[in-house]
């Protein structure tokens, strides 16, 4: 024990030294302190600072100082040969806390040690003696009231009066001293571990008495070495509920020798119990061994003990050491006697005999030596029968082996009993792998962890007893085959597949014939999966797969147990379309059409294109771009938009809303060679100095009068004498079903061809309106304009507050006034009655074409909003039209229409016999308007509001009419569409 301590002193020296804070400067008293105890104890310091050592490395000499650099540690180690004593020096310290003392031969102790107030710790550990006695015989260290850890080995001389703040007494002494006590005093609830060692009892002291655990209300360690010391064994129990070893050594119990039945005890919390040389008697209780936290039980040299081992040891006794020597134990050992963990036993020189647990069979001769450290049975042998054969028998184990499964269960018959005895390994096709194992129930049952090394192969247990060949046991065993449960996809030029499942390996390793990732693919190939890496354990895994359009089942093999018979089917990414051009293709005409996108593969024998169920056939493909040519196709409804698809390999791409065909109603013979159609303005845009619907006409020159108090423009064409002309103007605006006449506008001549005109409303609503006549071909913010047109541009602000989907009604007038309504024709989409595009109107050889906004500026130059236009009533003078802008929270809104007039082959003579007066053909007169047309925009009527109607209703009443008076129109329409 004193060469153990002195090696925990001089390892706890070094790691405090290591650590010490930055020098400081000493006091010429500490500084000649320290000298002292250096010269007389045979070192020398390395220096007088905070972290010093002693120049010898083999004396564990050394100075701590605190976070003030005051000194409050210093550890003394008498050099060999040396002669050192405590020296009346630790006044010098008055920060000391730890004292530790090694190989000091101690005569007295000086008052400035056993009066030092804050030394917490004091430890003496040497092959000298420690005299206790103090330099002026008072015996009191009382005035250490900061005392926690007090360690002497070994002391001679009276024990003194200890202070009550000990936390940790170790008292050891084989001296015989004239007198002699016990230390009651430092028994308080500040005592947790209790050590005496006396070699003869403390003959001047009164007798242990049971109100001496109830002072120490937190004891944990009590041992008790005394010769001969009288105490009554009933003091011990009832024991602190936090004691957890009780020690007694060669005390004399007196009269009441008799083993305590279980019920007198408490000693629920106890893990050790060493009772030896007490002189015991009776019969020890069986249920002493089953106490729940009991771990240690010695009762060695009681020669009158009696006791024996129940059929239930091995299941009930959680103890790991079981010493009872020299006892009067009889009877036999239990055949499991070692299935509760129990590593050390010694039953010698006691009745007990018989025949050998079956569980000794199988452990080595070194176990049976008294000389033996680690595991330990002895007992006398001529009191037992001879060592039986050791047969150990695996009769299964845990199979199928997931990778869910941290451990592997073993189960059979004598099986071992110790771990350090037993060797057990599994082999596949890599090689075999020790396991890392417990026994869970004594020879029954062995628990190993994991080793995922999957596959399938022999698991063998071997037990170590010395004999040879070494028993053994073997058994097959089988991991869950790799199970693969989807696979990212790859593209057909090749990538990374991330594969998800489970029991695949548990980090990345190299591949072979044993360990791979592969497909095979529907021809038979087997393609090789290369650079495989395990992202997550046994679950996910990566590897490179190259071009390919071939799917098949993926294959993983891990330690030759592959996935075939739960195949996983592959496919490479099938065909994903990007983009294609161009995005609008014209109606009855063939059309190369471009698409990209990935996986297209190589070859156009395998490709195929699908535009709305009409095969488009392939002329060249890449991977990524392929083309096709599309066939005359007449123009298909709904809004002649086509979905199109791509099938690579008989695989299957996504249908991606792919061309839009251009309306023959709004793009007329395709625009022609002379226009483009354009999705975005949904109308033909014609080149410079060509106009109409399908750009196939000349503009004629027109004259222009602007309106010098009102928003309008009057067009007169330069044919017939002028007898016809067209008048537009901006009626009123309707915001949220209110409508809002503009009758006061400012004009503002801006140039020859411009005029502005400003109208402001209520809480700073206010429009302009821009006109401008094009003397020549111009383009804007959405659109070209031809040369002889004008343009309407219409800037709105809502004012204070916002605006859901504003309204604008223009009126477009015609002269002469007609008896019927005029014959014009919308430009609406196919199939649609509404959203129109555009208008056209013959009158005698001349036809007026008005184009409308789809799309607007909305809420400043950064939005963009679209616009329909629709038609809501004809007379014999008039077309009224209404603008929406659909846009919800409208601040502002800017838009334009435009207006031109060319002639034409088709004639039409305006009806206008006996219908025309004077007063309706004032030019300077501005319609009033009817309330008509307001129930088909959604407009209240009369106080209070009219209910409210679908406008398609009206409108489609009106189309009625004008298909009446349609004919030479729509035959013109046809010739422009060639019979679309």
């Amino acid at each position: 024990m004193v060469e153990l301590s002195s090696f925990i002193l001089k390892i706890n020296v070094l790691l405090f030294f290591l650590i010490s804070v930055a020098s400081s400067t000493f006091t010429t008293e500490q500084i000649n302190a320290l000298n002292n105890i250096s010269t007389s104890c045979g070192f020398q310091w390395t220096s007088l600072e905070c972290g010093a050592t002693s120049t010898s490395p083999f004396l564990a000499n050394g100075i701590k100082c605190d976070e003030n650099g005051d000194i409050n540690r210093i550890d003394i180690d008498v050099a060999p040969g040396s002669i050192c004593g405590l020296k009346n020096v630790f006044d010098a310290f008055p920060s000391l806390k730890i004292l530790y003392l090694h190989n000091m031969k101690v005569s007295n102790v000086p008052i400035t040690l056993y009066q030092h107030p804050v030394l917490e710790q004091l430890q003496s550990i040497s092959t000298y003696d420690f005299n206790i006695s103090s330099d002026n015989g008072l015996n009191d260290w009382t005035k250490m009231v900061s005392l926690k850890y007090l360690y002497l080995q070994p002391v001679v001389g009276v024990m003194p009066l200890f202070p009550t703040s000990i936390q940790n007494f170790f008292y050891h002494s084989d001296d015989l001293p004239p007198s002699t006590r016990f230390p009651f005093e430092i028994f308080t609830p500040n005592l947790t571990s209790f050590y005496l060692q006396l070699k003869v009892a403390p003959i001047n002291s009164p007798s242990i008495q049971s109100t001496l655990f109830k002072n120490a209300a937190n004891l944990q360690t009590f041992l008790l070495y005394c010769n001969g010391y009288s105490i009554n064994f009933s003091v011990f129990y009832k024991l602190p509920s936090t004691l957890t070893t009780l020690q007694l050594f060669l005390l004399n119990f007196g009269a009441n020798k008799t083993m305590p039945r279980i019920s007198e005890v408490k000693w629920d919390s106890i893990q050790t119990v060493t009772l030896n040389s007490l002189g015991i008697t009776g019969t020890i209780d069986p249920e002493f061994f089953y106490l729940p936290n009991l771990r240690i039980w010695y009762s060695q040299n009681n020669p009158n003990l009696i006791g024996s081992f129940t059929s239930e040891f091995g299941s009930r006794s959680k103890l790991t050491q079981l010493f009872v020597s020299d006892t009067a134990f009889t009877g036999s050992l239990p055949d499991d006697i070692l299935a509760g963990g129990l590593n050390f036993l010694d039953i010698t020189s006691t009745n007990i005999g018989g025949n050998l647990p079956s569980s000794f069979f199988c452990l080595p001769k070194s176990v049976f030596l008294s000389t033996s450290s680690s595991y330990k049975i002895l007992y006398d042998q001529a009191k037992f029968g001879t060592m039986g054969t050791c047969s150990p028998v695996i009769t299964n184990i845990t199979t199928p082996i997931s990778s869910l499964d941290f451990s592997i269960q073993i189960k059979g018959t004598m099986l071992g009993a110790f771990i350090p005895f037993l060797s057990i390994s599994m082999e596949n096709v890599n090689g075999p792998v020790p396991l890392n194992c417990q026994v869970q129930q004594f020879g029954t049952l062995i628990s190993c962890s994991n080793p995922f090394i999957y596959g399938q192969g022999t698991l063998t247990l071997s037990v170590l007893n010395d004999v040879s060949p070494a028993p053994t046991s073997s058994i097959p065993f089988k991991y869950n085959v790799p199970t693969i449960a989807s696979i990212t996809p790859v593209s057909t030029t090749g990538g990374t597949a991330t594969i998800y499942g489970s029991n695949f390996w548990i980090s990345t390793r190299s591949t072979d014939q044993n360990n791979y990732v592969r497909l095979i693919n529907d021809k038979g190939n087997q393609i090789e999966c290369t650079n495989v890496k395990v992202i997550n354990a046994y679950q996910t895994l990566t590897c490179n797969l190259p071009s390919g359009i071939d799917g098949g089942i993926f294959v993983v093999s891990v330690s030759g147990q592959n996935n075939t018979n739960q195949a996983f089917t592959f496919l490479y990414s099938p065909p994903s379309i990007a983009s294609s051009s161009p995005k609008l293709i014209p109606t009855k005409l063939e059309s190369i059409i471009t698409i990209n996108g990935s996986n297209f593969w190589n070859d156009t024998s395998l490709v195929k294109v699908s535009i709305q169920g009409i095969d488009c056939a392939v002329q060249s493909v890449n991977h990524t771009t392929l083309t096709c040519k599309f066939p005359k196709t007449p123009f298909i409804l709904p809004a002649g938009q086509l979905d199109g698809s791509i099938t690579v390999n008989g695989q299957y791409g996504a249908i991606s809303n792919l061309v839009t065909m251009m309306d023959p109603s709004t793009c007329p013979n395709n625009c022609g060679i002379n226009g483009n159609c354009d999705s975005d303005v949904g109308m033909c845009v014609c080149k410079k100095d060509f106009t109409g619907a399908d750009c196939s006409l000349s503009t004629i020159n027109s004259t222009f009068e602007f309106g010098s108090k009102n928003a309008t423009i009057t067009i007169t064409p330069q044919l017939n004498d002028g007898k016809t002309s067209m008048k537009l103007y901006l009626v009123s605006i309707i915001e949220n079903q209110n409508e809002i006449p503009i009758d006061q506008w400012k004009s503002i001549k801006i140039d020859e061809d411009t005029w502005s005109y400003q109208w402001y409303g209520a809480s700073e609503k206010n429009i302009n309106v821009t006109i401008r006549q094009n003397p020549k071909s111009s383009s804007d913010a959405f659109i070209s304009f031809p040369l002889n047109s004008f343009t309407y541009r219409v800037d709105y602000y809502s004012g204070d507050s916002t605006v859901n989907n504003p309204q604008f009604l223009f009126e477009f007038d015609q002269t002469p006034k007609e008896c019927q309504n005029l014959p014009i024709s919308f430009g609406n989409p196919t199939g649609s009655s509404v959203d129109t595009r555009f208008f056209n109107l013959n009158t005698y050889n001349v036809e007026y074409f008005g184009r409308f906004p789809k799309v607007a500026i909305i809420n400043g130059a950064n939005g963009n909003g679209d616009v329909t236009t629709n038609s809501v009533g004809t007379s014999g003078l008039f077309n009224k039209m209404v603008t929406r802008v659909n846009a919800y929270d409208c601040k502002s809104a800017s838009f334009e229409m435009d207006l031109t007039a060319y002639s034409t082959a088709v004639v039409r003579e305006p009806s206008i016999n006996s219908c025309i007066t004077p007063e309706s053909q004032n030019q300077n007169t501005i319609k009033k308007s009817d309330n008509g047309w307001k129930i088909g925009v959604g407009v209240g009527v009369g106080v209070g509001g009219a209910a409210l109607i679908v406008s398609t209703f009206f409108i489609a009443k009106q189309r009625v009419k004008l298909n009446k008076t349609q004919t030479l129109l729509d035959k013109k329409l046809k010739e422009i569409n060639n019979n679309l």
